[in-house]
């Protein structure tokens, strides 16, 4: 699994809102992130319709974070723009297994990508972005947090 570019900037983004610790409009994101404007919109549109951000017009309006940094997690931030987090087509529904059809659990690799995209998942919940944005944590303490 990749993290797209989309992903990635979505991540940011948050990261971004929990520093600020107020409401931003969408071009100081930007600035902030180091991206367009319209991509910025773009991305939080995607993480507005998922309840990750709630936005406030006006000219005293912007964007906040809808819950606290405490509890969204890198994996939900991702989720919101790519989907449910899956390794391999074939852990997807919509998508046959290489054994065309077959029970999906006698397939040795099906079963070895599940088990591997249940940890990635796993991982990537244990981290939040305030784990991201402590500066009183060190990378070592965040991969620590994820063993």
């Amino acid at each position: 699994m990749r993290v797209t570019q989309e992903a990635d900037y979505a991540i940011r983004i948050c990261c971004v809102l929990d520093e600020a610790g107020s409401m931003l409009g969408a071009e100081d994101i930007a600035q902030r992130v180091v991206i367009s404007k319209s991509t910025a919109l773009k991305v939080l549109r995607k993480l507005r319709q998922e309840g990750i951000v709630e936005s406030h017009k006006g000219s005293e309006g912007g964007y906040l974070l809808s819950q606290s940094a405490e509890n969204l997690t890198v994996c939900k931030v991702i989720e919101a723009i790519e989907g449910k987090i899956s390794i391999s087509k074939c852990l997807c529904d919509e998508h046959l297994c290489s054994k065309n059809g077959a029970n999906k659990e006698c397939c040795k690799m099906h079963v070895a990508f599940a088990t591997i995209n249940k940890a990635l998942s796993e991982r990537l919940s244990a981290i939040t972005v305030k784990d991201v944005t402590d500066p009183t944590l060190s990378s070592f303490d965040i991969i620590e947090k994820v063993k």
